[in-house]
């Protein structure tokens, strides 16, 4: 394979990329092909102490910085946090930043995922994929020739239906960089996160503890979905309402065997 392989990632919030997908999102880069952001919301409630467009700058910076050391680009729509609907006009929005991207392979939230706002950008991925090949609808940009197949990241929710692990891959050799753009969102990673779940986080070698607390997920998901096989992994499902998903060209990525 010569070209380079598009990876646009749509997430509701500026860290969702780098918590769900982190080492695919490493591993893709690594291998000299070309990853895009796109946050449907500004992430300014994801906070206990700041909040606004304080929060928000902060977040858009955060992301710029994790983007950064993946040359990638991070679009990040002005949605308030909490608050995202698929309405048609975000519909349109969506369906205007795929077509212009043109991805390879999308990657985005279960329908299924706790957030209300993940469901939401699901949901939004979902109505828009039939219509990126329909001309008449946004037709200020071309449509699409060919559906991109899509990805959905595992979570541990069972209703109404469970994830199920299409695709598993190994990310023993991505945690370092996973951890390295993490970082970039201290706001959430030293502080709104472990507020949230009652965690002391150390003043002093604060990436350690964030690689021990981070790895504890993809330890999990390589236990459940590759055990035996490696330590760390990240399980995807392929959504039916995407493009044929063959990960036979995809061979750069380690695929484990489920």
């Amino acid at each position: 394979m010569t070209s380079k392989q598009k990876l646009l990632f749509i997430g509701a919030h500026p860290d969702d990329a780098e918590f769900s997908a982190g080492g695919l999102i490493v591993g893709w880069v690594s291998a000299g092909h070309e990853v895009s952001i796109l946050c449907l919301t500004n992430g300014a409630a994801g906070h206990q102490i700041i909040s606004g467009r304080a929060l928000a700058e902060l977040r858009r910076k955060e992301a710029h910085a994790s983007a950064a050391l993946l040359h990638a680009d991070v679009e990040i729509w002005d949605t308030a946090d909490g608050e995202l609907e698929p309405s048609i006009a975000l519909r349109h929005n969506l369906i205007r930043s795929i077509r212009q991207y043109a991805p390879d392979l999308i990657v985005t939230h279960r329908p299924a995922d706790y957030h209300p706002d993940h469901r939401a950008t699901a949901q939004l991925v979902q109505d828009a994929t039939y219509l990126l090949q329909v001309p008449n609808i946004v037709a200020d940009t071309p449509p699409l020739k060919n559906l991109p197949p899509i990805l959905f990241c595992s979570d541990r929710f069972s209703y109404p239906r469970p994830f199920r692990a299409d695709w598993t891959i190994d990310t023993s050799s991505n945690i370092a960089g996973v951890v390295e753009l993490l970082h970039c969102h201290q706001s959430q990673v030293y502080e709104w996160l472990p507020y949230t779940q009652g965690l002391a986080v150390p003043h002093e070698n604060r990436r350690h503890w964030l690689r021990q607390w981070y790895a504890s997920k993809p330890k999990n998901v390589a236990k459940r979905y590759a055990a035996g096989k490696t330590a760390y992994a990240e399980a995807f499902e392929i959504s039916e309402y995407g493009g044929r998903f063959d990960n036979s060209t995809i061979e750069f990525i380690k695929t484990i065997n489920n």
